[in-house]
């Protein structure tokens, strides 16, 4: 994924603070004057886009199983790919990614123990080397089905593999995650706390910019200038009064803030958005199923090619719908996009927003977004 498209979807990263539908209140502008020559975002702006860039990136130890019934009976094949980051963003993600490629070389991270427990067929272990350090490890067994149940027997999670006349079916069971430890949960709640907090002001900074354009729409532009800092085609600065300056400043201020929180969060071994999988997933990896035959029925899965996935939780992605039903439009994710809009553009948009949003309700609707089905089914048509 190239960098411009990354940030087309960590452009609305904002969205992970946001929350339930709330009424609001509309609001139009003027048509704005069209400005060009834009300027280098804020000191804010580009920190968060350097930042989401790191946190939205792969775990730097990334585990794939791979499950594939058989055609013409109850077995299959399940295969796990372990990749390990060699290019660590930090000494504790260094740590990290040691201590695993560690494990691993030695048969004892937890997938080699969940395969130990397979009364497996056949089974096989491959090692990628990349100069010298593990970078890969590919673990694939030929099991009954009635064994697929003991890979998961450390995880809340029930599997079942059914068969009816002309069908095979399975289905898995989620209860609630124990991956995540006492301590990365009670960080990642204080840390969400925090995150509410800042997005609360950031909200309440750009409503009374709103309700301020509200009175004077004909100032839109100017002041949507002075936000995403644009010149005028003469290259001249937009025209922002003593009373309007305070407005955007707190704006801004807010957007910093926020990206303080960011930079603060990449010290971790574990990203926000690691800890929320952990957190809020019981699946211990990305989850693909290949059927060998017609799906008849699939519940819970996301569609992929020739496959049904169970993704981990996308703390960003998982919610980036929600943009716009607290407030709109979000200057600071519009900021972020692939084609960030211009201020004219901004300024000709609908404005709306909600008077006051409390950090309380912001952690609530994060929690609400990141629930995962109850159950994950898949029925094909079996070979006669």
């Amino acid at each position: 994924m190239t960098f411009r498209s990354l940030l087309s979807v960590t452009g609305h990263w904002l969205l992970f603070v946001c929350g339930f539908r709330q009424s609001t209140r509309s609001r139009s502008g003027e048509e704005p004057q069209t400005t060009s020559n834009r300027q280098p975002a804020t000191k804010g702006r580009a920190l968060i886009a350097i930042l989401l860039l790191a946190g939205c990136a792969p775990s730097p130890v990334w585990d794939e199983l791979t499950i594939e019934p058989s055609k013409d009976d109850d077995r299959m094949v399940v295969t796990i790919s372990t990749t390990f980051e060699l290019h660590a963003r930090n000494e504790r993600v260094r740590a990290r990614v040691e201590a695993a490629q560690s494990a691993a070389g030695s048969n004892t991270d937890a997938w080699a123990v969940r395969f130990a427990r397979l009364n497996s067929e056949q089974e096989s272990v491959t090692y990628t080397r990349s100069r010298g350090a593990l970078e890969r490890v590919i673990r694939t067994a030929r099991i009954g089905g009635d064994e697929l149940q003991l890979l998961f027997s450390d995880a809340n999670i029930t599997a079942d593999v059914l068969q009816g006349e002309g069908w095979r079916e399975l289905t898995f069971y989620p209860g609630t995650s124990g991956r995540a430890t006492r301590e990365q949960r009670q960080r990642f709640e204080a840390e969400l706390a925090l995150w509410s907090q800042a997005v609360g002001r950031y909200f309440t900074a750009v409503d009374q910019l709103y309700s301020y354009l509200d009175e004077r729409p004909q100032r839109a532009p100017y002041l949507f200038a002075a936000l995403m800092s644009e010149k005028g085609v003469d290259g001249s600065e937009p025209v922002v009064s003593e009373d309007e300056q305070p407005l955007i400043d707190s704006v801004g201020k807010a957007m910093d803030e926020i990206a303080e929180r960011m930079d603060y969060q990449e010290g971790h071994a574990a990203t926000f958005a690691e800890e929320a999988d952990l957190i809020f997933n019981p699946f211990p990896a990305r989850v693909t199923i290949r059927p060998p035959g017609e799906v008849l029925v699939s519940e819970g899965f996301t569609s992929g090619k020739d496959a049904l996935v169970i993704e981990p939780v996308d703390l960003y992605a998982s919610i980036a719908s929600l943009e716009g039903q607290w407030i709109s439009p979000d200057p600071l994710a519009a900021s972020l996009r692939e084609q960030t809009p211009t201020a004219a553009e901004l300024a000709a948009q609908p404005r709306h927003s909600k008077k006051v949003v409390s950090s309380t309700e912001v952690a609530r609707a994060v929690a609400a977004q990141l629930a995962r089905p109850r159950t994950y089914r898949v029925r094909w048509r079996a070979a006669v």
